[in-house]
């Protein structure tokens, strides 16, 4: 099952149950409690996570509705999100440090790798297209500094967004999202 192959309200129901288990695949949680996040009816919540469970990304824990991420849940969360901090067991995100820190390098190399592979085959128009390389060469820059600044890559990846929210390439903006914390 391929992330691109999920509805919108299957989606967001994984990202928000990654969020609130902190992406731990032992935690529990109510399927109720992740669909009122959500601004799910209790219906709507159960079917969604019925959904969920039938593709087997999603594991019942309790008969009352306790439900937890599986193992190819958690998988796909990766592809969505970024890579996983396992010290924190979050995705890795730009903290607000002024200078970029480690982990944060190697999550930002992941994704700019993942737009450039991607760009090509986006369907962008030509001042798109350019305003997208800009933004890939001002990252480039800041990654080649000694001391990359965090805010400028933050705003690089907010303009991104902006570009690819023109095409149905969500996954992508999903990435660049769990990485800048939006």
């Amino acid at each position: 099952m391929e992330l691109s192959e999920l509805n919108d309200a299957t989606r967001q129901f994984m990202i928000q149950l990654m969020e609130e288990t902190n992406g731990d695949q032992s935690a529990q949680i109510s399927m109720y409690e992740v669909g009122s996040s959500l601004g799910l009816d209790r219906d709507d919540a159960a079917r969604v996570a019925e959904e969920l469970m039938g593709l087997q990304l999603v594991e019942i824990r309790t008969l009352s509705g306790g439900i937890g991420m599986s193992a190819a849940g958690f998988e796909m969360m990766q592809e969505l999100l970024g890579p996983i901090d396992m010290a924190s067991n979050s995705a890795t995100r730009l903290g607000d440090e002024p200078i970029l820190t480690a982990p944060g390098r190697e999550a930002v190399v992941e994704i700019i790798n993942d737009i450039k592979r991607d760009a090509g085959t986006l369907g962008l128009d030509f001042d798109s297209l350019s305003e997208l390389m800009a933004d890939l060469k001002s990252i480039d820059a800041q990654l080649e500094s000694s001391r990359p600044k965090t805010a400028i890559l933050r705003a690089c990846f907010i303009s991104i967004c902006q570009v690819l929210k023109t095409k149905p390439e969500t996954s992508l903006i999903g990435k660049i999202n769990g990485l800048i914390g939006d």
